[in-house]
């Protein structure tokens, strides 16, 4: 009886058995279709394979296993055989739950991906046994909470990446476990501040809080975070920096706020990051760059200042502060139809400058520091190629040459300013409109003048010298006849007498008796109401006791002038 109950026993026993034997036989591994297993490395690449679970027939020295892209729903009990791996990739399955206690062997591992899963929650267990672990990639699923205890184990981890889930807070003390943190990748959530509980993290250099929903960076809703160097913000609704909003970053360098909605420039906020070194700007809204408009800001290199869609005016003294530029990006603006000339000449380290697709249509070699630069970028602009732009035209021919001469790095003179040179395309004039600037000929380039320019000029210069003469001497001739003009002539009355000669007239009258003056010159006045007598000059009463006419002289051809 007993015999017939052991008999089925065997029975079950002997395929396992044969398979033990199978796999001592072949040197203790057994590598699953679709994977790819490197004994000598100790490495196995099961990536796309179409597994539904972790295979536990491969060779338990194993440091690497990578299981992405398969079809893996749960982990419970799978890695106890593996107490060596370092690097362990489980990204892009089906993993709903991450169970409790699955990775408590690997004492050892140091990298852990689990991205791309179906994990809703964590649990204080979850994470056990990882002492070692310095990065934890937990990248693309459903979190929505983080408990306190949930990474008391983790101890040694450095990197922390939780992009793409459903968080908005984290409860006090949750990074209280991981003390050694550097770097938190937590964008694509929904947070609406920089959490406060950051501040246990007082050795993170990098944070990265990018597409979340923060507004506003408060005074004092920042956390304290020392060693912070890399802060990135790019695409939140950012729309006001407060005074120190910064200020518990001392030694903040990088900088990126990328594609926020600030309408004013924050120079005052920005002037207490010392240390910054890279600053990014683009896709926000303020429309005027001021004076020292990044005040301060000493040890700057990188500015990167694209898409500024309402950006229309820059100061000519905008970079003075910034001694140490080296790069400057002022892309797709589309405001921008010139920028002041020597913008760029207090900035005595640029070597790269690219204004690519504004709407410049001039340019002159004093916008830039050329004896300087080693690349320029301004393609995309509708150019104005006159001759003007012969400078640009001579460096492009220069870039086209090394190209076509097909130059070696090594053979290329490190100084040679490199352009853009197939996108830089003229708009205007009309014989090369929508042509490159390059393919232009030496002849639209010259600026010297041909005969029939030389006589146009010359013909008004004449013309411009004609009017001068005219109004310098001839006005002043017209005024003096005017004026002479304005004092009255003696007029020349023809009598039938010859009259005595006449003395010079003097320049004011004699100094008669007002009454005897008025008697000749006043018209005849009404006395008492009766008119004088009418003067007759053959009346009787008349001096001379006859016609006066008789006894004027009988020479009548004389004239007789009298002054009126």
């Amino acid at each position: 009886m007993d015999d017939e109950k052991a008999h089925p026993m065997w029975i079950t026993l002997l395929p396992t058995i044969c398979l033990l034997s199978l796999i001592s036989s072949a040197g203790g591994v057994l590598c699953p279709n679709g994977c790819k297993c490197e004994n000598e490395i100790l490495r196995a690449n099961c990536s796309g394979a179409g597994i539904e679970v972790v295979p536990i027939q491969l060779n338990p020295e194993l440091h690497v296993m990578d299981l992405s892209n398969n079809k893996i729903n749960q982990l419970h009990y799978t890695f106890t055989f593996y107490e060596k791996l370092y690097t362990l990739d489980v990204s892009r399955n089906r993993v709903k739950s991450l169970g409790s206690g699955n990775f408590k062997t690997q004492k050892v591992l140091k990298f852990l991906n689990l991205s791309s899963n179906f994990i809703d929650s964590l649990g204080k267990d979850t994470f056990e046994g990882l002492v070692q672990l310095t990065e934890l990639d937990l990248s693309n699923n459903l979190l929505e909470a983080i408990g306190v205890y949930d990474f008391k184990d983790l101890n040694n981890l450095t990197i922390l990446r939780m992009t793409g889930n459903q968080l908005d807070y984290f409860e006090e003390g949750t990074f209280k476990f991981t003390p050694n943190l550097q770097a938190l990748y937590i964008d694509d959530n929904s947070f609406m501040e920089i959490p406060c509980e950051l501040s246990d993290l007082s050795q993170l250099k990098v944070l990265s809080i990018a597409r979340n929903l923060i507004e506003s960076i408060e005074d004092d809703k920042v956390p304290n975070l020392p060693e912070l160097q890399t802060l990135v913000l790019v695409q939140n609704q950012i729309y006001e920096i407060q005074q120190k909003g910064f200020s518990n970053m001392p030694k903040l360098d990088h900088l990126d706020l990328s594609d926020n909605n600030l309408t004013i420039l924050p120079t005052a906020q920005l002037s207490k990051m010392s240390k910054l070194v890279n600053l990014k700007l683009s896709g926000n809204t303020f429309n005027i760059l001021p004076p020292v408009a990044f005040r301060g800001l000493f040890h700057l290199k990188y500015l990167t200042l694209a898409r500024l869609e309402a950006l229309e005016t820059i100061d000519s003294r905008s970079f003075v502060d910034n001694i140490n530029l080296e790069k400057i990006s002022l892309d797709f603006n589309y405001r921008i139809k010139a920028f002041p000339t020597r913008l760029f000449h207090g900035n005595p380290k640029l070597r790269y400058v690219s204004i690519r697709y504004n709407s410049i249509k001039f340019l002159v070699a004093s916008h830039f520091p050329l004896d300087q630069l080693e690349e320029l970028r301004v393609g995309g602009n509708p150019l104005d190629c006159n001759c003007s732009m012969g400078w640009l035209w001579k460096i492009l021919k220069d870039n086209e040459l090394q190209i076509t001469a097909n130059l070696s790095q090594s053979q290329i003179i490190k100084n040679d300013l490199k352009l853009d040179v197939n996108e830089v395309v003229c708009e205007t004039p009309e014989e090369l409109h929508n042509r490159k600037l390059v393919s232009a000929t030496q002849r639209q380039m010259d600026c010297s003048m041909s005969w029939l320019a030389i006589t146009s000029v010359s013909l008004t210069v004449i013309f411009i010298l004609g009017i001068i003469v005219g109004v310098f001497f001839f006005i002043p001739k017209r005024k003096a006849n005017r004026d002479m003009g304005s004092k009255e002539l003696p007029k020349i009355v023809k009598t039938s007498y010859n009259a005595p000669p006449l003395p010079p007239p003097r320049k004011s009258l004699p100094n008669y008796d007002t009454n005897h003056v008025e008697r000749y010159i006043m018209p005849p006045i009404i006395m008492q109401n009766r008119p004088l007598p009418v003067w007759d000059p053959y009346s009787q009463h008349c001096n001379g006791n006859g016609n006066i006419y008789e006894q004027l002289n009988d020479n009548r051809d004389r004239p007789h002038i009298v002054y009126v």
